[in-house]
């Protein structure tokens, strides 16, 4: 017999699973948007006033601000109590409009706040930012926030009334070149792009502004802060908001005739992360990439000239937008790491991974292992690149005195080519694909004398090379230049069995290995990076 007084009870309570479980799906379906999505230009992206390295004035009521807010998207600052009037009657930059990609644009004036070396367009005397020929009580001075010429109130009807996006123009995409699909939902601000329309410009090359706001040191948040200035603020994607698929489908909007360039902010997991969903949604033309290091280690930064770390200043966007235009546009070799691991009863598990700088098991991977944990751990509180380096210092120091990775030519066998290699005591093996690990170590050069016959390592020559390291001592070492690795060789093909449970690394992601066949094997595919120094 059914016992009816349970199903009395049971029924509404899976039926209110059910619903609950439904509507979360269906919420987040409208939260999640896996295409490329712009801000609304409805409200203006305010931002602390902090950050702004001058005396500002209220674009509203053009008192001088000792405290409030600006839009870091056209510039207008204001005090806190005229926010809502700032909205309602003063336009942000328009992120997209429909008249014809051939129609001139108009200049879009701010009031105030000009650039420290403004200079009047008409007349090309100063413009203070204050008041127009700094005269007390006189009106604020004018800058047009897409070419960021300057005017003076009394100069402006003299100025023609066209813009042409000033000497960014090659990186920007004009609003009436972008098309939006129209709101996905009432709950949700952002706006799905549709398409892009070409635009009949010289060397167009749209710059896409990669970064995540919450990573670091909140230097992400301050680079997309920059270049929503400098852009068009739906070219400035939040990592944060948007999944690295949504990103690369810039590419197809943009059309095959068109090679954008991709500005990643981060370290060299982000840059991966994108090169490798380039290469996984099979992307032709390949576009080129640009890092801002923002890492802790920024070994491929290093390599390509774009420095050892990056703190972002006032400016600092033109400056980027300006070596950009110098740089070059190499290949960078793209190797794939295939892994084949023994499960019980003899059932095999097969994944691979891509990567671009390189590759290690054994000690070095077991320091940036144990720093991983602690970063992602609730009582990392302190972030900063300077305390995440005296983290990786007293990691190594510690790996001195325990040896977690002692005899590891015990526990490996490594093949160059197919050919095993004899190895001594040894406590790391790293596979190489830039002349940069552990944070700017030349590890295949270093400690050789100028007249040896080693050979040239290259980041697109289809090799590898392959060294060991003795101990974590042995890595303090090199750090300085006080030792050399043991050079094991070049190779096209590199395969390392492991035995027994080992941390290994791939483009600093760390994570401990089971027992597996590792091969590292071209993928016949290379990506295009920008690089400030011949390679």
């Amino acid at each position: 017999m059914f016992d009816w007084e349970s199903i009395s009870v049971f029924v509404p309570v899976i039926s209110a699973c059910i619903i609950i479980y439904v509507s979360v799906h269906v919420l987040s379906s409208f939260l999640t948007d896996v295409h490329v999505v712009a801000p609304s230009d409805a409200t203006h992206s305010w931002t602390s006033l902090d950050a702004l390295p001058k005396a500002s004035h209220c674009g509203v009521c053009e008192a001088l601000l000792v405290e409030g807010v600006y839009c870091d998207c056209c510039g207008v600052c204001v005090d806190r109590g005229c926010m809502r009037m700032a909205d309602r009657h003063q336009p942000c930059k328009t992120v997209s409009t429909r008249k014809p990609a051939a129609t001139p644009w108009t200049h879009h004036f701010v009031k105030g706040n000009t650039s420290l070396d403004a200079r009047c367009e008409v007349c090309e005397e100063d413009c203070s930012g204050s008041s127009c020929g700094g005269e007390e009580g006189a009106e604020l001075d004018w800058e047009c926030c897409w070419c960021h010429r300057a005017v003076h109130t009394a100069c402006r009807a003299k100025l023609a009334n066209v813009c042409d996006f000033g000497r960014l123009r090659q990186f920007i995409v004009p609003p009436n070149s972008l098309e939006l699909a129209g709101r996905r939902a009432s709950i949700s601000n952002r706006l799905r792009i549709q398409c892009i329309k070409p635009v009949d410009w010289p060397e167009w090359t749209p710059v896409i502004v990669l970064a995540n706001r919450t990573s670091g040191n909140k230097d992400g948040g301050r680079v997309l802060s920059m270049f929503r200035r400098l852009l068009n603020p739906a070219q400035v994607i939040d990592l944060a908001v948007l999944p690295m698929e949504a990103v690369v489908e810039w590419c197809s909007l943009l059309g095959p005739k068109v090679k954008p360039i991709f500005l990643i902010a981060g370290g060299d997991g982000t840059v991966a992360w994108f090169l490798t969903t380039v290469y996984r949604l099979n992307i032709k033309p390949s576009p080129s990439v640009c890092v801002i290091p923002l890492g802790t280690g920024n070994d491929l930064a290093r390599v390509l000239g774009w420095g050892s770390s990056y703190t972002p200043t006032d400016d600092g966007g033109l400056q980027i937008l300006n070596k950009v235009q110098a740089a070059k546009h190499i290949p960078l070799d793209r190797w794939v790491v295939n892994f084949e691991v023994t499960r019980p009863l003899g059932l095999k598990k097969k994944k691979d991974l891509c990567m671009y700088n390189y590759l290690s098991v054994g000690v070095d991977a077991q320091v940036t292992l144990d720093f991983h944990r602690t970063r992602h751990s609730p009582f990392y509180i302190v972030s900063s690149r300077l305390f995440n380096k005296v983290l990786y210092l007293l990691f190594g120091t510690q790996q001195v005195m325990e040896r977690v990775c002692q005899d590891l030519d015990q526990r490996i066998e490594l093949y160059l080519d197919g050919v095993r290699q004899e190895l001594p005591s040894i406590e790391a093996i790293v596979v190489l694909n830039i002349p940069s690990w552990g944070a700017g170590v030349n590890l295949w050069e270093v400690g050789s004398s100028e007249d040896s016959d080693l050979p040239v390592q290259s980041v697109n020559d289809g090799l590898l090379e392959v060294v060991a390291v003795y101990s974590s001592f042995h890595i303090a070492q090199l750090q300085v230049g006080l030792s050399e690795p043991l050079r094991i060789g070049q190779a096209k093909c590199v395969k390392i069995k492991m035995k027994s449970k080992i941390a290994m690394q791939v483009d600093g992601e760390p994570w401990l290995q089971q027992p597996a066949t590792i091969t590292v094997t071209s993928a016949n595919n290379q990506a295009t990076v920008l690089s400030l120094v011949d390679r």
